[in-house]
């Protein structure tokens, strides 16, 4: 998928939604991206519990995506949501995969990898703030196209409100999402940008 393409891809969902999601929204993204991609077209369909990259082995070391975003009944978009920092590596190891594995998932175009940094210390987050570096010289070292989405967060002032009282207990559920940014590679471009900002 060009570079171009990606981008046009990832600004069809409306990422505005995620402001109203708190604490560790790993089920509640993968929702939002399956049920927006659905409704896009009659002929977009989605495989949750998505099939293992690398079949044939048993159980094994096989990495299973979030879920397989699937066109013209053709597996699309693997799909990645990861909240823990020190796991992003393995999440991108985990797209190449399924793009590799042309004679299965002929078709796939895109690997997407959603960072969510659910770390809830304040101080780790912001130390870990997505490990940005490291996971773009990864992905530029491949030949597929993968799309990084990054959701940053800060602490929120909450109310005496009852969802301001819900809130405040949990070591998650104080943070509101900030920002949505985007950075893209496409085997030999790459682009950058903002899919949403408070």
């Amino acid at each position: 998928m060009n570079i171009k393409k990606i981008e046009i891809f990832l600004k069809s969902f409306n990422w505005s939604t995620l402001q109203r999601m708190y604490g560790n929204p790993h089920p509640s993204i993968i929702g939002l991206i399956s049920s927006e991609w659905i409704n896009q077209s009659e002929s977009n369909s989605v495989l949750d519990g998505a099939p293992a990259s690398i079949t044939g082995k048993g159980r094994t070391n096989q990495q299973h995506a979030d879920v397989l975003l699937c066109k013209d009944d053709k597996p699309y978009v693997a799909v990645e949501v990861e909240n823990n920092v020190s796991k992003y590596s393995e999440k991108i190891d985990s797209l190449w995969n399924y793009l590799h594995n042309n004679e299965v998932f002929r078709g796939m175009e895109l690997g997407l990898l959603i960072m969510t940094n659910g770390y809830a210390d304040e101080t780790v987050r912001l130390a870990n703030k997505h490990n940005w570096t490291p996971i773009k010289a990864k992905v530029k070292k491949g030949k597929y196209s993968v799309a990084l989405v990054s959701i940053e967060k800060s602490k929120a002032t909450l109310d005496d409100s009852a969802l301001g009282r819900l809130r405040k207990p949990s070591k998650y559920y104080p943070w509101d999402i900030v920002s949505v940014d985007y950075w893209l590679f496409d085997g030999k471009k790459i682009r950058e940008g903002n899919l949403w900002k408070k």
